[in-house]
């Protein structure tokens, strides 16, 4: 049974090369018409300035001191705190008395 299982996998996969070499014959003898490639007018393409030309309005924080970054962190823990105990505002006071 076991012999047969290794033979029925090894037609399987002859089958599967033999699919994919027929393939690559094919596609290789039809050769790409003109009308399938996309041609590119060179003298028509816009500025590389306008191309890669970045939003002018862009929200940047400079957060290299340490200060700044500590207040940062100060902040966020401080927001998580309020939202979490003005949804769990009650369970927490019942769960600490």
């Amino acid at each position: 049974m076991d012999n047969e299982k290794e033979d029925n996998q090894a037609l399987k996969l002859q089958q599967l090369f033999s699919e994919v070499n027929n393939q690559e014959l094919e596609e290789k003898e039809t050769p790409k018409e003109e009308q399938d490639l996309i041609e590119i007018d060179v003298l028509n393409l816009p500025p590389r300035s306008e191309v890669h030309h970045k939003a002018s309005v862009s929200f940047q924080m400079d957060l290299r001191s340490p200060l700044w970054r500590f207040l940062f962190v100060i902040l966020l823990v401080v927001l998580v705190i309020g939202v979490v105990y003005y949804f769990f505002g009650n369970q927490i006071t019942v769960f600490f008395t």
